[in-house]
């Protein structure tokens, strides 16, 4: 048993929390019962005046007070608001600690995760969704109720794509008249990075960037909120990130997959393989270890061309996902597992999944 009085207990997973007894919460989130604090992942449990918790596996930290920046308390937000920050800096606790200052207001809040590399509503490569009234320890708790499937895990890769995902998310959110929408961004935000926050800022039309230490200039009419880093905050190494990641696609794949074969007029998204599929000359499949080009012809490895991750569309919607096995070019179809047969595009970008493992495995590169 653990007993502390107006301090936070930082729970690093793997372990689960019981709270015996007292007042305590979650960035804002009252928590009582029993939680889990996943490997890898991190909670400031806050003691509200006395709080007795028992802690069964992980590793435990007590700090005097709160891990919570005061000036995190400052913003006061409604309508749209974009939060920035390089990678590392504490986004996502950020936004959940936005978004729970804000419900227990009484304002209802969406989230559009845009974070496709460190995904916490829905797998990489996806923008998800999620709409509440209630707060929350996590943002890994709220239920996805809509995705865009932009298929790569670096925004760098599928800019378009990323702007147009976000912008359709945050469409979606006002089709349930929330009081405010919270973009978390991803940790891009050098080079070109500040130019695609400015476009998503302009596309989804803005009204607050709340920035972790990032310095941005933009338009008028869009306040820029500078905000304080926690100094509590979790550093991640990058077998870290990808055993997360490789989580999340369990999470969304692993519940049940089923064979079949789609027709390769169904299969969109990924402008070599729909090159190849339609026989267009340009690119080709070969068994050379890397991408060659032979004038204008490029010989692209086999092996990139099997094991490719998919959303699966239903009337425009995300329905579900899938992984496509390989492509039969001459049967016209490719075999595939996917999580539902009800749909009528599966959609690629340029993540690989191995279906075995369901496992990220290398990316088909850009070309």
């Amino acid at each position: 048993m653990l007993s502390f009085n107006d301090g936070t207990l930082i729970v690093e997973g793997p372990a689960t929390v019981t709270v015996v007894n007292g007042q305590c919460d979650v960035l804002g989130c009252p928590v009582n019962g029993s939680f889990s604090v996943k490997r890898f992942r991190a909670l400031p449990i806050l003691a509200r005046d006395s709080c007795t918790l028992s802690v069964d596996g992980g590793s435990i930290k007590y700090v005097d007070g709160s891990t919570i920046p005061s000036d995190w308390d400052r913003p006061e937000l409604e309508g749209i608001a974009l939060v920035i920050g390089e990678v590392d800096s504490g986004k996502t606790t950020l936004t959940t600690y936005l978004l729970n200052r804000h419900v227990v207001k009484g304002l209802s809040t969406c989230v559009v995760d845009a974070d496709v590399g460190q995904s916490s509503i829905g797998p990489p490569g996806i923008i998800g969704l999620s709409c509440v009234g209630l707060p929350t320890p996590t943002l890994e708790d709220l239920h996805m109720i809509g995705g865009y499937f932009i298929g790569c895990n670096n925004p760098s890769q599928c800019l378009g794509r990323f702007i147009s995902g976000v912008s359709a998310m945050v469409r979606e959110a006002f089709s349930r008249m929330p009081g405010l929408v919270l973009i978390d961004m991803p940790g891009w935000v050098v080079d070109g990075g500040i130019e695609l926050i400015r476009n998503v800022v302009d596309a989804v039309g803005a009204d607050y960037v709340v920035s972790i230490g990032v310095n941005l200039r933009l338009r008028s009419g869009v306040k820029v909120i500078n905000v304080s880093r926690s100094r509590y905050v979790r550093l991640r190494d990058q077998g870290e990130r990808r055993f997360l990641r490789n989580q999340a696609l369990r999470k969304y794949l692993g519940s049940g997959l089923t064979s079949m074969n789609i027709e390769l007029g169904r299969v969109i998204g990924n402008s070599v393989i729909e090159c190849v599929i339609n026989n267009c000359g340009r690119y080709v499949i070969d068994d050379v270890p890397e991408v060659t080009r032979h004038g204008s012809v490029v010989k692209v490895p086999s092996r990139l061309f099997n094991n490719i991750f998919i959303g699966l569309l239903r009337r425009g919607f995300l329905a579900g996902f899938g992984i496509i096995k390989e492509f039969d070019l001459k049967s016209g179809t490719a075999n595939a597992l996917v999580t539902t047969e009800h749909f009528d595009e599966a959609v690629m970008g340029r993540l690989r999944v191995d279906p075995e493992r369901l496992e990220e495995v290398d990316a088909f590169p850009l070309i």
